[in-house]
Order: structure tokens, then sequence, then C-alpha cells
């Protein structure tokens, strides 16, 4: 079983574009500091792109050793950990396509529905019911990401566990935003479908 990373760490906009000047200039303590910031979220990326079995921490840090490698490159013009997340998401399109696991099927228009399935999951804390049927959804939810045509699972993935905005998502996945409203629709539908039936 994959181990989770502990906690994702506070973020100031600032003080990330000053690491980011410092890691280019070849300072690994503050390259170090902008992984550790990002490395639940990749983990969070990686996992839920990855089928069941894969190696996501090697995938974790596969995304962090090509995002150091392309330090240059990062413009400064949207999130550090967006930028990240698209690292991290094409890392795992690509390890999927030579494993050939996830056909790509074309979708069509639809209104946007952004609501994030997993608000009906119950909180900490909650009677050891509840916390059974959210383990339950949790589970089904996964299946069900797993069964996604490829880009409603990475739009999805990227939306409600790397919280990237719309913009950042079709940046990331070379799509324009209508798309990614369509593919969120679709992949919402089938998924809080599932976490419903589980929670009651």
């Amino acid at each position: 079983m994959a181990s989770v990373p502990s906690r994702e760490l506070p973020v100031e906009s600032d003080d990330e574009l000053t690491l980011v000047e410092r890691a280019r200039a070849g300072d690994r303590e503050a390259a170090g500091q902008l992984l550790q910031r990002y490395e639940l979220s990749v983990w969070r990326v990686c996992r839920h792109l990855l089928p069941a079995g894969e190696d996501v921490e090697g995938a974790v840090q596969e995304t962090f050793v090509r995002a150091l490698g392309k330090l240059h490159r990062y413009s400064g013009s949207g999130s550090f950990g967006g930028w990240l997340a698209t690292i991290a998401a094409n890392y795992c399109r690509d390890r999927r396509r030579r494993a050939r696991l996830v056909p790509f099927r074309s979708l069509e228009e639809e209104k946007e529905d952004d609501v994030n399935p997993l608000a009906v999951l119950p909180a900490d804390g909650a009677d050891p019911e509840r916390t059974a049927m959210g383990r339950q959804a949790m589970a089904r939810m996964q299946r069900e990401l797993e069964r996604l045509p490829r880009r409603q699972q990475e739009a999805f993935v990227l939306r409600f566990f790397a919280g990237m905005e719309l913009a950042e998502i079709a940046a990331a996945l070379g799509v324009e935003v209508g798309s990614v409203k369509t593919h969120l629709h679709r992949a919402l539908k089938r998924v809080r479908g599932q976490v419903l039936e589980a929670v009651p």
C-alpha cells in the first residue's frame, strides 16, 4: 500500500517565487522546500490517475525529477502547484498510454456541473457507522474513477484532488475550458452516483 504524505504545507506566493528563483540558481534546500510543500497534492494526483498497484511514490519522485529538470520553463504566471500537478498528470498519462490501459473517447458538450462529490462524505470524528459508509463511498468512488475515460479522470483528479482552477486544468490538458467543463460534468455524474449510493 502506498504511504500518504503527512500534510501539505501552506504556501505564500512571494515566498514561493523566491524559492523558485533560489532553486533555479542551484539552491538544493530551496528546491526541497518547494517540493515538500506540494508532495501531498502531487501524491493525490498520481494516486488517482494511476491504476491500482502502480508505484505511486515512484510517480511522485519522477514528477519531482522532471519538475526540477524543467524549472527554467516555469514562467511564474500560474501557481507552482498547478504546474507540478500538470507534470504529474502528464507523467501518469504517459504511463497509462504505454500500458494501453485506458482508451480515449470523445465527449459532447454539456452544461457545467462543478459540485464537489466528496462533500457528501462524513467528517472526521463521525460515528463508526458513518465512518464505515464514508470508507465504502471512497472505495466506490475510486473504482468508478478508474473506469472513467482518461480525460474525464484527469479533469476530475486535477479539480478535486489537486484543487486546480478550470483554466489551469484546460492548460494542463491542452483543451478549451468548455471541454474541461464537459469532462467534469460527465465524470461527476458517474462518480456522484456511486458516492450517493454508499452514503444515503
